[in-house]
């Protein structure tokens, strides 16, 4: 399954760590990963930190497949409002996943503190505002939540939105704790950071899912993967039968503009809004915007490059209307799939069938943080400690 088509950026601002082997031989492993993307290199470094023994598996290269059309903004705040969690799950589950987002941004942000390459890593604020009037009520609703557990918000009226942002909407949230990143430079740093602590890569090496049992996994080529544990980080290049019902795979467009000179914003906040699907757009260095919108419920991707220019640039007029004494001009211009679910949650922790089994799957619009948060709550569960977020994403709800 073609995971992105189109001409994606972050993959041409930094070079693989290394080239890794296809594995050709029979393999005996405490813990395999299957999928080296940010899912399962946030894993990795998470276990490895911890004195485990990680082999990771990936069909093509590392980083080189989601990952890459990843946009690079990473919040607390889920595209399902804390407000509309409360009514969904009830309060106090509600505000724990919001805290566990909040805590997993803090701890992106130490990780990426600790990394001597570059990876873009930035703490950024967030705008979230209000596509049209009828929204502001509920944005009122979200701060009051937001307020009364004390994360981090600020809500804007339309006056002060303007004056302090430019930006011509009816009312606003802004958080912090938030931050960008460039997902390609930050995979290649962290498993850089893995080879030291001892993870095993190999590349180029598709399983056959078909074949996983209570202790090892056949590769495509027929070698026999022998585990204590595995872990399932495979993004969305398969939807899985425990989820049929829960979950569907989608598409989504993204760009990368040309370098302009000159201030954007304010801040250089980053900015969404209430409407689905959402516009959502970012800065990133060099001058530069990455934008993404347009979802669409489908996962046949498209292959026409004119096609996804015509997209691109649908999503460029959206930000021109906002902004538009910016001199916008679309460089790169990308299609991908992303994953959904029913009630807006991820998917990690242990499979329902087999309690060896972990599925590290952030679905929703917030992957990285919750794989952040995934790859603490597998760790918790395999030294058998109590992880307090855990029953709420676990795959068998």
């Amino acid at each position: 399954m073609k995971l992105t088509t189109g001409q994606t950026y972050w993959d041409k601002t930094a070079k693989p760590t290394s080239q890794f082997p296809s594995l050709e031989v029979n393999l005996n492993a405490d813990i395999v990963i299957i999928g080296g993307g940010m899912s399962g290199t946030l894993a990795a470094y998470k276990l490895a930190s911890a004195g485990k023994q990680v082999t990771v598996i990936d069909r093509s290269e590392i980083g080189r497949g989601s990952s890459s059309a990843n946009t690079g903004l990473l919040q607390y705040a889920s595209d399902t409002m804390l407000s509309e969690f409360v009514d969904r799950i009830g309060e106090k589950d509600a505000v724990s996943f919001y805290k566990m987002c909040l805590e997993s941004m803090d701890e992106l942000t130490q990780v990426a503190s600790t990394l001597p390459e570059t990876t873009g890593y930035r703490l950024r604020d967030s705008i979230y505002y209000a596509s049209t009037p009828k929204d502001v009520d509920k944005l009122k609703r979200e701060y009051s939540y937001l307020k009364k557990y004390d994360f981090p918000a600020e809500y804007l009226d339309h006056k002060k939105l303007i004056e302090e942002y430019g930006i011509d909407k009816p009312a606003a949230l802004r958080t912090w704790h938030d931050a960008e990143v460039n997902p390609y430079q930050f995979i290649q740093a962290l498993t850089t950071e893995n080879l030291k602590m001892g993870v095993t890569y190999f590349e180029h090496t598709s399983v056959n899912m078909d074949s996983l049992s209570e202790s090892a996994i056949m590769t495509e080529s027929g070698a026999k993967i022998s585990f204590d544990s595995i872990i399932l980080a495979t993004g969305y290049s398969k939807l899985y039968s425990e989820l049929n019902g829960k979950a569907q795979i989608n598409q989504t467009f993204a760009i990368a503009t040309k370098p302009i000179e000159g201030e954007f914003w304010k801040d250089n906040v980053m900015v969404w809004e209430t409407k689905k699907p959402y516009l959502y757009f970012r800065t990133a260095p060099g001058g530069r915007m990455i934008a993404g919108g347009l979802d669409e419920e489908s996962s046949e991707l498209y292959d026409d490059p004119e096609f996804i220019q015509q997209k691109g640039q649908e999503i460029l007029c959206e930000i021109k209307e906002m902004f538009p004494h910016l001199d916008l001009q679309i460089d790169d211009a990308w299609n991908s799939l992303f994953g959904i679910s029913k009630d807006g949650l991820p998917f990690m922790g242990a499979a329902p069938h087999q309690d060896n089994v972990y599925y590290l799957l952030g679905f929703e619009g917030n992957g990285t943080c919750y794989s952040m948060a995934g790859a603490s709550i597998i760790k918790d569960l395999l030294d058998g400690t109590h992880n307090p977020y855990s029953h709420i994403v676990k795959p068998s709800r």
